[in-house]
């Protein structure tokens, strides 16, 4: 839902990969197993599982041609790749956890770089960025409790390989309290033989 503020509309945007509904389910699987071994939060539900490559924030309704547009440029510009979906963390650490993750590994390269070239393209049209370091990764949990648990079983799980295909403009919309991500535009890489 946009926000109107001023006499203009506002959206809620992120630029993100989505995952497959097999990767999706693996993943929670492990969030269930987390459960099972004592870890208690607020658990990222099956439909919000993305890796986030720019949070854009709350950006005016006319601006969204020129995001899809930077977004099918860069994807353009890319075959596909793959990723390898796994392991645990936290930020900022598992001993202070604000957010309990999975892993992201693979073709790394290909990754960072096309996060760099939307963000150098959104930037050179004018929208205001966080410039913090990219950390690929999947939130699993927020305000995680993790107390005395023991992660050796878990900190290395391989939860599967994912094939990035697309690059997908979501909006964060609050649906009866709850936080909903609706995939605006999709914008495909190249898809190569294997």
């Amino acid at each position: 839902m946009s926000i109107r503020n001023g006499g203009e509309y506002f959206i809620r945007l992120f630029i993100g990969i989505d995952l497959s509904a097999t990767i999706k389910q693996t993943i929670v699987q492990f969030q269930s197993e987390l459960r099972d071994l004592g870890v208690n939060g607020s658990w990222k539900s099956l439909d919000n599982l993305h890796i986030t490559l720019e949070f854009l924030g709350e950006i005016e309704l006319d601006k969204i041609p020129a995001i899809t547009e930077t977004l099918t440029k860069a994807a353009s510009n890319y075959k596909s790749f793959w990723l390898t979906i796994g392991g645990l963390g936290a930020f900022p650490s598992l001993k202070q956890p604000h957010t309990l993750w999975t892993a992201v590994s693979g073709s790394l390269t290909e990754l960072n770089q096309l996060k760099y070239d939307l963000h150098q393209s959104l930037k050179i049209k004018g929208f205001k960025l966080e410039e913090r370091k990219f950390k690929p990764h999947i939130t699993l949990a927020s305000r995680p409790k993790l107390d005395i648990i023991d992660f050796s079983k878990v900190l290395t799980k391989n939860l599967g390989e994912y094939r990035v295909a697309e690059v997908v403009l979501f909006e964060s919309r609050a649906i009866s309290d709850k936080i909903v991500y609706i995939d605006l535009f999709r914008a495909g890489l190249e898809i190569t033989g294997e």
